[in-house]
């Protein structure tokens, strides 16, 4: 028999590839003209949302469910800027990673607590 857990866990890891790929999208427009370590790049980004949309959902912090997934969606993405930033020297995109990634975990937090809400 399948768990209530165990639903919450395969909901929530679907939340993530969706979100790890649309955090990709706009990188693979360049996948061809970019060495092959931004393949590795791509990679990342989208196994860093599988795992970031495993982990919001269960995080219980007494904060709103909102504002919980900005800030560990924001501070997940902290690697992925500093090392891009490394590569670019580009202040205004390594922002928009950040930004991005707070939006992203908003809306992984918030679409996991609507749906465990009408699962319940």
């Amino acid at each position: 028999m399948i768990t209530d857990m165990l639903v919450q866990i395969i909901i929530a890891l679907g939340i993530g590839i969706v979100a790890g790929g649309l955090d990709i999208i706009p990188m693979l427009k360049d996948v061809k003209s970019k060495p092959s370590i931004y393949r590795f790049s791509i990679f990342s980004v989208f196994f860093q949302w599988v795992i970031l949309g495993l982990l919001i959902p269960f995080i219980n912090w007494d904060i709103q469910p909102w504002l919980k997934g900005f800030i560990v969606g924001f501070l997940g993405m902290l690697p992925t800027m500093i090392l891009a930033y490394g590569r670019v020297q580009n202040f205004p995109m390594a922002l928009r990673i950040l930004v991005h990634g707070g939006v992203l975990g908003t809306l992984i937090s918030v679409t996991c607590d609507v749906v465990f809400k009408l699962i319940k």
